[in-house]
């Protein structure tokens, strides 16, 4: 029976064991934190099913100047890193052009809108069909300039197949009585839904990983080879290797034949409690790309990207000032939070993962780079893991996300 290592233990990582499982191999599941740590427990809860377009688009270039002196835009870089980060993104403004984001469309799209369908056996067989919250992303807009800017796009994921509404004002305050009455202009994508509880789903996957004869070990993984690891507890010889760790994934990957260009899109979150705000479902604002979702254990505010390092302390600024914006999308929004968090999301300049055999080592394989989207993308990119694995084609092409483009 072959085995597989699979270093990450967040939802791209037990997706892609469990999928290992199923070809009826053994699976050791490594993370040098509890499962379900990192952007696995502190995301949106978002099943994206909008996720059909990447993040660099036509237009990307003219938000730098923004992103680089307006503190409070959606989209920050910290121009102490500039220097670090210039590579990165004179890939991510080439990755911008428009045949580059229709080539990185057609990747994306499967994974994103078959997430719902991916996701129903898992729930299932995992008892997690309980934190499925099944109403769609509903993006609201205070002035018709904002609403109408997003309207193109909107129409391209219409192009992809996804369903997208327009609503008005009596239509979106039917959903959201609570928002605020400046809001007038509405999006809606009812193919999306939510988790409730993000990091317990993960906790619940690893469970039924080891029901199924998986194990699980907390060790600190310092250096990677075709053959063994180094760990903070010594070396273990690995006889198939999978790197799934993220937005750590890109030394490991470069030690093993992929020199991806993966770069950290920190991302923050507060918690409020949940009685405080009258919400009904996951509510989006259109104009700051902010998310306010409705969990068990409160109303949590994800979003904001910020381009720093892995090494960067957190910009804490980044968290309050969803308190601010809240404020503004939801009148009766507290002015104090419960916690704050920061995370690290695993970006590539073209959004598209990293799926696949290392070009250079048959027995080791990669699966990270889903951006903001581990979440909504993690089943599916499991099971097309497996099945390269497998040296089996399903009904995915593996083609657009192979590790081979970026040889080392």
């Amino acid at each position: 029976m072959k085995h597989f290592t699979v270093l990450g233990a967040g939802i791209v990582g037990v997706c892609s064991a469990l999928a290992l499982q199923r070809e009826g191999w053994s699976v050791t599941l490594i993370d040098r934190d509890a499962p379900g740590q990192g952007c696995s427990f502190g995301n949106a809860g978002i099943l994206h099913s909008g996720g059909v377009l990447p993040f660099a688009r036509p237009g990307i270039v003219g938000m730098v100047p923004r992103m680089l002196f307006d503190r409070e835009s959606a989209l920050v870089l910290n121009w102490r890193y500039l220097g670090s980060l210039a590579p990165w993104f004179a890939r991510f403004l080439w990755a911008s052009r428009p045949s580059h984001v229709e080539r990185a469309s057609r990747a994306l799209a499967p994974l994103a809108l078959g997430a719902r369908a991916a996701y129903e056996p898992l729930l299932r067989e995992a008892g997690a069909q309980d934190l499925l919250r099944p109403r769609g992303e509903l993006y609201a807009y205070r002035t018709r300039e904002g609403f109408e800017a997003e309207r193109a796009d909107m129409n391209a994921r219409r192009a992809l197949g996804l369903p997208v509404e327009e609503l008005d004002q009596a239509a979106l305050r039917a959903l959201e009585p609570a928002i605020a009455p400046d809001y007038r202009f509405a999006w809606y994508q009812p193919a999306s839904a939510s988790i409730a509880n993000p990091g317990r789903l993960v906790q619940r996957l690893v469970a039924l990983f080891a029901e199924r004869g998986g194990e699980f070990r907390n060790l600190d993984v310092r250096s990677v080879s075709p053959t063994s690891i180094l760990t903070d507890r010594g070396s273990l010889a690995v006889e198939n290797l999978v790197i799934c760790a993220g937005a750590h994934s890109r030394a490991f990957a470069a030690a093993l034949g992929c020199n991806a260009p993966l770069q950290t899109w920190r991302g923050y979150h507060i918690m409020v409690p949940r009685d405080s705000v009258p919400l009904n479902g996951l509510l989006v604002d259109g104009d700051m790309h902010f998310a306010v979702t409705p969990m068990e254990d409160g109303i949590r505010v994800a979003g904001l990207v910020e381009f720093a390092s892995l090494e960067a302390p957190p910009n804490y600024d980044r968290a309050d000032l969803f308190l601010k914006l809240g404020r503004m999308l939801l009148p009766d929004f507290p002015r104090e939070a419960q916690s704050r968090w920061m995370g690290h999301r695993p970006g590539m300049p073209d959004s598209v993962p990293v799926i696949g055999r290392s070009p250079a080592y048959p027995n080791v394989y990669f699966n990270f780079g889903h951006g903001t989207l581990g979440l909504t993308f993690g089943p599916i990119t499991g099971g097309l893991l497996a099945e390269v694995a497998a040296d089996r084609r399903g009904a995915l092409d593996p083609a657009p996300y192979d590790p081979a483009r970026y040889a080392a």
